[in-house]
């Protein structure tokens, strides 16, 4: 595993992972040692009991990231060019199926998880993001897709995830352009859920994320699979699926103390 851990900073607050970008030599950009760390963090999440929700964002400043390092020293480049020299093609399918692979596994995470993006945020960032359930923005960020300036495109899943996200004329336009947009545009194509003020911005974040694991555990997690998964099937397949992930978070149980509490006009208590 990658040697220097304080590339991406890893704390856990009120049952809440938090994990912070901190290249800012680099403006935060994710070089390959980021992309495996973040794939050994993802893992340990993943059967982590005791976390309810997981927030990315950048260490402090106002750069949540400027995408993919395109330093031609890091591997994940460096084995780009060499493939591109032998015209690998599969070699290059591998590279790019590692990161895409990590992304999935982002989006595939049991809790919630949230892109808190605190200033710029360029290319691949932009795909970390859309990997996620949820993203926030700082009023001052600034996003762009600028992958077809570079000869390149958004490769790490970013064309599918955008399109779903936010549909494919408005996909196309952001990735044909790679113009940059603000917070304001971002929240009105749908890219962005929530915006915040600079001023204390990380607290405007927790406390909205607080608003999500003060929730059943096992219905939000239910909720995100119902959803995830319904995406592509037709409306019967869909419904189907829904009842039987309703009939598995009851048994569960957690609703007997979700609805005791609201009975009791307390809040509830989680025992997992």
């Amino acid at each position: 595993m990658p040697g220097n851990k304080n590339i991406l900073i890893y704390r856990e607050q009120d049952r809440i992972a938090f994990i912070e970008i901190n290249r800012p030599e680099k403006k935060n950009a994710l070089s390959w040692d980021c992309w495996k760390l973040l794939d050994e963090y993802l893992e340990k999440l993943g059967t982590h009991q005791d976390i309810r929700a997981l927030v990315i964002t950048g260490h402090q400043g106002d750069v949540f990231s400027a995408g993919v390092d395109v330093t031609p020293t890091d591997k994940f480049i460096t084995q780009m060019f060499h493939a591109l020299e032998e015209k690998d093609q599969e070699k290059l399918v591998e590279g790019f199926a590692y990161i895409q692979n990590v992304l999935s596994k982002l989006a595939h995470l049991p809790v919630p998880t949230v892109a808190a993006i605190n200033g710029l945020c360029y290319s691949g960032a932009v795909e970390l993001a859309a990997a996620c359930d949820i993203r926030v923005a700082q009023k001052n960020a600034v996003i762009c897709l600028q992958e077809s300036r570079l000869g390149l495109i958004p490769d790490l899943g970013g064309t599918v995830r955008l399109a779903r996200l936010i549909g494919p004329g408005r996909s196309k336009d952001l990735i044909f352009t790679s113009r940059q947009i603000s917070a304001d545009e971002a929240k009105a194509l749908g890219l962005i859920n929530h915006i915040y003020p600079e001023d204390k911005f990380m607290q405007h974040v927790l406390e909205y994320v607080q608003q999500i694991t003060a929730n059943s555990p096992s219905a939000v997690s239910a909720v995100k699979q119902i959803i995830n998964a319904t995406a592509t099937m037709d409306e019967n397949a869909a419904l189907k699926f829904e009842r039987e992930k309703a009939a598995e978070n009851v048994l569960t149980r957690q609703c007997i103390e979700g609805i005791t509490a609201f009975l009791e006009k307390r809040k509830p208590d989680w025992k997992s």
